[in-house]
């Protein structure tokens, strides 16, 4: 089988079977999926990446790379998937090294990512677990959050906003009868019984090991 590594955005056709390919192993609603593929058709982070076995078209590998907060060198891995039917014969590691070619030839020094099952093949090809960054998948959650909290003033109008006029008296109290909302319950972890990229998993994983790697140029 012969295999090519293209960009979403050298390959715009594939798009929509692309995101067929991710709901296969993260199920979400066709349009959000979309959505987020076409902002991932780029040339530059955020972008994705796709795996095809050349003489069918085929999608059996996806990536994405997206940028970090402060941190201009660096870039965070996401999405990393292998067809399940191919998994087990290193595509997963071909992938990655692909992926990390690409940041290494266009400035990027440093790839970090997060996994719930998959330490060992990370370690494996050099990433080294470290401590939690904030990237996009985390200021979603903050911004939720955000929200929460909105809405819930919104609804409970006894309860002084911030935006009031300077004649408010800043003494004010909010009244026992509107005590503030909770925050939301945390997203529920649960332990994998499949992997995105090959078909050994490691156990009793229940939540996330963020990882580096220092991409340094391969040798010639």
């Amino acid at each position: 089988m012969t295999i090519s590594f293209v960009t979403l955005h050298d390959r715009e056709d594939l798009l929509m079977k692309s995101a067929t390919f991710l709901n296969t192993e993260w199920p979400r609603s066709m349009g959000s999926r979309e959505h987020s593929q076409r902002k991932s058709c780029r040339q530059t982070p955020p972008m994705s990446f796709l795996l095809l076995e050349t003489e069918t078209d085929e999608i059996i590998g996806h990536s994405r790379i997206t940028r970090l907060p402060n941190r201009e060198t660096a870039l965070w891995i996401e999405s990393v998937m292998i067809k399940k039917d191919q998994r087990g014969r290193g595509l997963g590691k071909y992938l990655m090294l692909e992926t990390e070619k690409w940041m290494m030839e266009n400035g990027y020094d440093e790839g970090f990512l997060a996994t719930e099952d998959q330490c060992r093949f990370y370690e494996s090809i050099g990433y080294e677990n470290c401590d939690p960054i904030v990237h996009s998948t985390t200021a979603t959650c903050v911004f939720a959050a955000m929200d929460h909290f909105q809405n819930a003033a919104a609804a409970n109008p006894s309860i002084p906003s911030t935006s009031s006029s300077s004649s408010t008296n800043s003494s004010t109290f909010v009244s026992s009868s509107a005590p503030i909302p909770p925050p939301p319950p945390p997203p529920k972890m649960v332990t994998r019984s499949t992997s995105p990229i090959s078909k050994h998993i490691d156990v009793n994983i229940t939540d996330h090991q963020y990882m580096r790697k220092r991409i340094k140029p391969f040798d010639k």
